[in-house]
């Protein structure tokens, strides 16, 4: 008998999944990946894109070119719905797909953390979805005179979207990155904060930290304290959210709002849902949204779909607790961070340069 796996969303866990599929089938079962994009962007890459280091089609992955390759049907769609009682998916033009799946997957990711935030949505750029992001960007670049741009979220990614900005636009641009806790890198050691902070102030970036935006309109965001600071055009690089639909769906949800899994990564009520990479609460857990952890899950989740296909037990995945963090500075270098260690050099540019690179291989090589 033929069975069906739907994926829902072209992420990293996914792409890994089809890309292992395309060198090991699944027996006997029909895979249909759902996406709202054809071009799915590989993360680590994406400031190194934006500081002019990779081109567009380096950093994407071809998500039709690899099901074909993994014998998978794609199709293009924005999921914005789920009944799990039906398992009915719907997308965003309201046009439903009875799929009738056996097996389902989520890997549709995050979006910045902007609700409840008066003009966030209409004046702000997001840094999810990356095709969001990158229209802003595109548009910023062609505007005679950039402005002053307000990145709001000092973590990894905020830092490090702001140097890579920086490095493509006229010298003496103007950039402020708003930060509600008092040290930015939140997540990494001291040593980290420091070496970025500095770095940050040599090139002239200001910081405004421990202070919260909440409300941005044209020309300006208002600080929570009712202060005012000029920006033209604002990034908006908060903390991650799940994607607003899943709060209809039924299934249980952690407290902010993301799927609840076990450690076989089946969701709590329905084992026959899994979710991996930023969508997912492992219970127990608690894991930075990062693209690292979505790679590595992607292993569990092959092994795991193929155990409850073949009808038999199903393993914990068990995440790293220390991950090795490299923070590009869009000069050629990379700050690395690991548990308490952290140093800036080229050497390390040239290793997170090597691992990138190596991770968007695999995919073209399974296309040939």
């Amino acid at each position: 008998m033929t069975r069906r796996l739907v994926l829902v969303g072209g992420g990293h866990t996914h792409a890994l999944l089809l890309h292992a599929f395309a060198e090991n089938p699944l027996p006997d079962t029909c895979v249909t990946l759902l996406s709202n994009v054809e071009a799915a962007p590989y993360s680590g890459m994406l400031p190194g894109h934006v500081a002019g280091l990779y081109s567009y089609d380096e950093m994407h992955i071809d998500l039709p070119a690899l099901c074909n390759a993994a014998g998978a049907e794609f199709i293009r769609s924005e999921v914005t719905g789920f009944d799990p009682e039906s398992r009915v998916l719907r997308n965003a033009g309201g046009t439903s797909h009875d799929l009738s799946p056996d097996f389902l997957s989520f890997n549709v990711g995050s979006v910045p953390k902007r609700k409840g935030v008066p003009g966030a949505d209409e004046h702000a750029i997001p840094s999810k979805p990356v095709p969001d992001l990158l229209e802003g960007w595109r548009s910023l670049l062609a505007r005679e005179s950039p402005g002053k741009i307000a990145v709001i979220g000092g973590g990894a990614g905020g830092v490090e979207l702001t140097l890579a900005m920086q490095s493509q636009l006229p010298k003496g641009s103007e950039f402020i990155i708003v930060h509600a806790n008092e040290t930015i890198m939140n997540g990494h050691n001291d040593r980290v904060a420091k070496i970025l902070t500095r770095l940050l102030a040599e090139r002239g970036v200001e910081l405004l930290l421990g202070r919260r935006c909440v409300e941005v309109t044209p020309g300006r965001i208002v600080m929570e304290d009712g202060a005012e600071v000029s920006a033209d055009t604002v990034f908006w690089v908060s903390q991650p959210s799940p994607p607003d639909w899943l709060s209809e769906t039924g299934l249980a949800l952690s407290e902010k709002g993301f799927l609840r899994v076990r450690p076989t990564l089946q969701t709590i009520d329905h084992p026959w849902i899994f979710a991996a990479g930023d969508v997912a609460a492992i219970e127990g857990k608690s894991l930075p949204r990062s693209g690292v952890y979505a790679v590595r899950m992607a292993k569990p989740l092959e092994a795991n779909l193929r155990t409850s296909l073949a009808g038999e037990s199903l393993k914990e995945y068990d995440p790293q607790e220390r991950i090795l963090s490299l923070i590009g500075t869009a000069d050629e270098k990379a700050v690395a961070s690991w548990g308490p260690l952290s140093f800036r050099s080229s050497s390390m540019w040239a290793w997170k340069d090597r691992i990138d690179r190596k991770f968007m291989q695999q995919f073209e090589e399974a296309r040939t």
